[in-house]
């Protein structure tokens, strides 16, 4: 689950409804709000699938690897653990890798052997399908026992409207991730992630600027926007109200559209791949699952998973896999595209006995009907 707040602050930028009342405001101050509301809105859903590709990159090889290139950075200097990347991504999960991402990291260890500790420092510049928009930034990150801490910053600048949208976290006070479990300090408020801290987002186009403060807790299902105002061209600013916002995945959606047969393609770190076939159903709030791994194979596992709630597109569950004398616990988080056609899946699993007894491994997927 927590390789995905290497993407974060990227894929945040890359998207264009508020809890607040903004008809009192100036028709550009309220047009602009409406911009960086749905923004932020649309772009959660779609950091599942960046998230389930960190492993992929460590396992060259595998079927879901096709697209990345991740590779010791061949400059002369360069720092032990750093390294160069390309990353082609489906970012709206309808089959398509529209978005191009490409970079320089340096970690503070050997990659292969991510978890609790593990961290660096990341640069990258993404570019949309069609030249619609170019995002550069950079952003340190750090893995915990819970989650992941992120800060940095970064500037998409976006063709259509002009509008240059620029997003930070400070190094004093970044932002916490976890994959939302549904207890009381672990609830969904950014999609399937439950977020506690601030960051800020500011807007400047042709029309004016706008800033404002996102602030998450990971006990409240909404995100608090504080301190918000517009300066339109004219050089007068308009203070926007305080607001609640939803970041919820699926909302139009249903538990329905779980149902059916998918072909998983998974990698874990440390290094390790394969593949499944998974039959899903459901029952109330809960999906029942048929693992079979290989496909073909006869070697089946069955386990549930249930929705977070107010999110149909999104289920957390664990299974007890392994031989008798060193099983593990994997815990997953699995979230649907927007088409119901594919879903991504992060995943931790530590081991229960056994020598290995303790220690264990971050996994990623991307299934398909």
């Amino acid at each position: 689950m927590h390789r995905r707040v290497c993407w974060a602050l990227a894929l945040l930028l890359s998207g264009c409804g508020s809890g607040s009342d903004s008809s009192a405001l100036p028709p550009d101050a309220e047009q602009m709000l409406s911009y960086l509301n749905a923004g932020v809105t649309l772009i959660m859903p779609r950091l599942g699938g960046a998230g389930a590709v960190f492993p992929f990159a460590l396992n060259p090889g595998s079927p879901g690897a096709t697209g990345i290139q991740f590779s010791p950075d061949p400059a002369p200097g360069a720092p032990p653990n750093s390294y160069v990347f390309t990353l082609d991504l489906d970012g709206d999960g309808n089959g398509t890798n529209e978005t191009a991402f490409t970079g320089s990291a340096t970690f503070n260890n050997n990659p292969a052997n991510a978890g609790a500790g593990f961290g660096g420092h990341v640069v990258l510049t993404m570019q949309t399908a069609g030249g619609l928009g170019t995002l550069t930034g950079n952003m340190d990150f750090l893995l915990t026992p819970a989650g992941g801490e992120v800060s940095g910053s970064g500037t998409f600048n976006e063709a259509i409207t002009g509008n240059a949208t620029t997003l930070t976290v400070p190094p004093a006070s970044p932002l916490l991730i976890q994959m939302a479990k549904g207890t009381p300090n672990s609830v969904a408020n950014a999609c399937a992630s439950s977020l506690n801290g601030d960051l800020r987002l500011d807007v400047d186009g042709p029309t004016g600027t706008m800033t404002s403060t996102w602030g998450f807790v990971n006990s409240r299902t909404t995100a608090r926007v504080t301190g918000a105002s517009f300066t339109g061209a004219n050089a007068q600013t308009t203070n926007i109200p305080d607001a609640d916002v939803t970041i919820p995945c699926g909302q139009t959606s249903s538990a329905n559209d779980w149902i059916g047969v998918f072909h998983q393609d998974w990698a874990c770190l440390p290094v390790e791949f394969g593949s499944a076939t998974l039959t899903l159903s459901v029952s109330g709030n809960q999906i029942s699952i048929t693992d079979e791994d290989p496909p073909g194979s006869g070697d089946i596992n069955t386990y549930q998973a249930t929705l977070i709630p107010g999110n149909p597109h999104v289920v957390r569950g664990f299974f007890i896999g392994g031989p008798v004398g060193g099983t593990y616990r994997e815990d997953f988080s699995w979230i649907l595209s927007p088409d119901g056609n594919s879903f991504s899946d992060i995943a931790k699993y530590v081991y229960q006995e056994g020598p290995s007894q303790g220690s264990g491994g971050l996994c990623g997927g991307r299934a398909t009907r």
